[in-house]
């Protein structure tokens, strides 16, 4: 059973979102030809596999599914380097995953879901997660997005909203009848500028909570001057700020230019830098401590009051990327940096 040659088998099978049946198919044979004698528990959300002896204690999570591949997607790079889609998010957190269960499988279980990489009410692990907490009682969750093989703690927020400017629709013969909004995008744009990064600490941790201008859409026709521009609002929030406070900073922020819509919002998670098991991992491993500047499904877990880390092998900046792919060596120390914490717990 070798680390390498699981990841390059799951590479090997296409799992964009939507299409991860073949891939869970794999991941449940894999577990039970390699001597796994616990439950498979399978729902619409994607599988949780509990070893026999396990006191289940601590989640080992990952999403099973990808980006599209596209036609230029560059694999198999050289002696050290596994590349593909999903070498880096996340499949090898998944193999990773796969031999801790067969190999370091006293107290965890193992969660593999579907839909990561698609909206967030698809999300396969908001299927999963009441079973989770139904029938487990977790003392911390690791989850295993790329991260360097650094420990990234707690998680920004996300949240979308549409910005519309008004304006006067008219001919564009004649352009001084109407009110042209896309003119008003100067000020706009210069607002979202000037209070683009806010550096924020927590717990010893300086989180960046960003909002930028993502999509902009207008127009109807190219002879006529728009009566209206969107513009999507994209905020990356503090851990310490709610739903409720996120959608009104934005609203106050934004409603003297035009009308304001929260579209979406998801809160994000505290470091948790002063929980028991936080610091033990960090004690065992002795790896670089950072702040998560993404959401990730750790907040999920932090929501229902478990403690959880980012913590995988592959650089986050080379996701979804035509060169994504994952260093063999990162790969064999994430998971002898992670059988290292088991041991112990």
């Amino acid at each position: 059973m070798n680390l390498v040659s699981t990841l390059k088998d799951l590479i090997s099978i296409e799992s964009e979102t939507g299409n991860e049946k073949n891939i869970l198919a794999y991941i449940e044979k894999f577990l039970l030809d390699n001597g796994f004698d616990g439950e498979l528990l399978h729902s619409e959300g994607g599988i949780i596999a509990i070893p026999k002896k396990s006191r289940k204690k601590i989640a080992l999570v990952g999403h099973v599914d990808t980006v599209p591949i596209v036609n230029n997607q560059k694999v198999n790079f050289g002696d050290d380097f596994i590349g593909g889609r999903g070498s880096v998010d996340m499949k090898g957190g998944i193999a990773i995953i796969l031999h801790s269960l067969i190999e370091s499988n006293n107290n965890i279980i193992g969660v593999f879901y579907t839909a990561e990489e698609g909206s967030s009410k698809d999300n396969g692990l908001n299927i999963i997660m009441p079973k989770i907490i139904e029938k487990f009682k977790l003392n911390f969750s690791i989850i295993l997005e790329p991260t360097n093989n650094e420990i990234q703690l707690g998680c920004l927020g996300a949240l979308n909203a549409t910005l519309i400017l008004k304006g006067k629709a008219a001919h564009s013969a004649r352009p001084w009848v109407g009110d042209n909004p896309i003119y008003k995008l100067d000020n706009v744009i210069e607002y979202v500028k000037k209070n683009e990064l806010k550096e924020i600490n927590i717990e010893g941790l300086v989180f960046k909570q960003v909002m930028s201008i993502t999509k902009v859409f207008s127009g109807i026709a190219n002879n006529v001057i728009p009566e209206e521009v969107a513009l999507n609002i994209n905020f990356r929030y503090s851990p310490e700020m709610d739903y409720l406070e996120a959608s009104n900073y934005i609203t106050e922020l934004f409603n003297h230019f035009g009308v304001v819509e929260i579209l979406n919002c998801s809160d994000g998670a505290r470091p948790n830098l002063n929980n028991k098991f936080v610091k033990n991992f960090i004690t065992k491993t002795n790896l670089p401590v950072e702040p998560k500047q993404a959401w990730t499904d750790v907040a999920r877990f932090y929501s229902q009051g478990i403690p959880s880390i980012n913590f995988g092998p592959g650089d986050p900046l080379l996701a979804h990327s035509t060169e994504e792919h994952l260093s063999k060596k990162q790969l064999l120390e994430s998971y002898s940096l992670l059988s290292r914490f088991l041991e112990g717990n």
